[in-house]
Formats: C-alpha cells, structure tokens, sequence
C-alpha cells in the first residue's frame, strides 16, 4: 500500500510539472507564432526520450527537440531560419512508440495525425499534415517502458 501511494505521488509530481511546463510554453507563444525562432534548435542527433512504467506521452518540443517549427543552422545567427519541413526520426529506445504530429497554418489551429506503431530500429519521417505550414510539436506516446526517438535529418 505504501509503495503504491508513493507511486502515485509521484506520478501525480510528474503530470503537474509536465502542466506547469506546457502552461509555459503556451504563454510564451505569441510571439513565437511571428516567424521569429527562439532558441532550442531542432537539429540532427536531438534526442526525445520517456522512461515511465505506464502508458504516456511526452511532448518532443517541450522535452529534447526544442522549436520544431523552424531549423537553423549554427552558422545563421542573423538570417531568419527556415521552416521545418519533415524530421526523420529513428526509434532508439527498447520499446515500439507512436509518434503524433501536432501542424497548424497560423496560431491557434492544430491538426493532429498519428503515425503508424514504429518498433525499434525503425525510422519513419514526420511532416504538417496536408495543407499545413507549421509543423508545431512531436508527440511521443509509448505503451510504457524505456521509449527513444532520435532525430536522424531535418529538411
């Protein structure tokens, strides 16, 4: 019993800072939907991982992969980054995920599509759903277990 309510403890710890965080990304938003990319890169060998006991997602834009919507080069501190267009993503982790892509075509509206079960070893690429010119977040989702999606090209 003891065990159990520790447990839930801490899971209950994990989902309120996983709200606190994405209650500071949306409030941070606004500006961010202006074109104007802020750090974080999403670049080649970023990494968006979860090791959970039970079934969960982890937002890849909040956790490891930063920004997804644009992709910078290190060299381009000045000029504007362009935006992403597809990710290649690799599972690296011991267990078969679902990867979820959030796009929209201006702030506020988000379309989400879901990928087929990606076991490890397996690589698929990630883009806006049709008609989209954001690709805004990459969602994990895993059945539970060690889980590890690794970024393999950015275009």
């Amino acid at each position: 019993m003891r065990r159990e309510l520790i447990f839930a403890t801490l899971a209950a710890a994990a989902v309120s800072g996983a709200a606190a965080a994405l209650y500071a990304v949306a409030s941070d938003s606004t500006d961010r939907d202006t074109g104007t990319p802020p750090g974080g890169d999403l670049r080649v060998g970023g990494v968006c991982s979860a090791d959970f006991t039970f079934s969960t997602e982890v937002s890849c834009g909040l956790v490891g992969f930063g920004d997804v919507r644009f992709h910078c080069r290190d060299d381009a501190d000045a000029a504007p980054c362009p935006r992403t267009r597809s990710v290649t993503l690799e599972n690296t982790g011991s267990t078969r995920v679902r990867l979820v892509t959030i796009s929209g075509s201006r702030p506020g509206e988000r379309h989400e599509a879901v990928s087929q079960s990606l076991f490890p070893g397996a690589r698929t690429i990630v883009d806006p759903h049709a008609g989209d010119t954001y690709l805004y977040d990459i969602v994990l989702r895993t059945p539970g277990g060690s889980a590890r999606v690794e970024i393999t090209a950015v275009s």
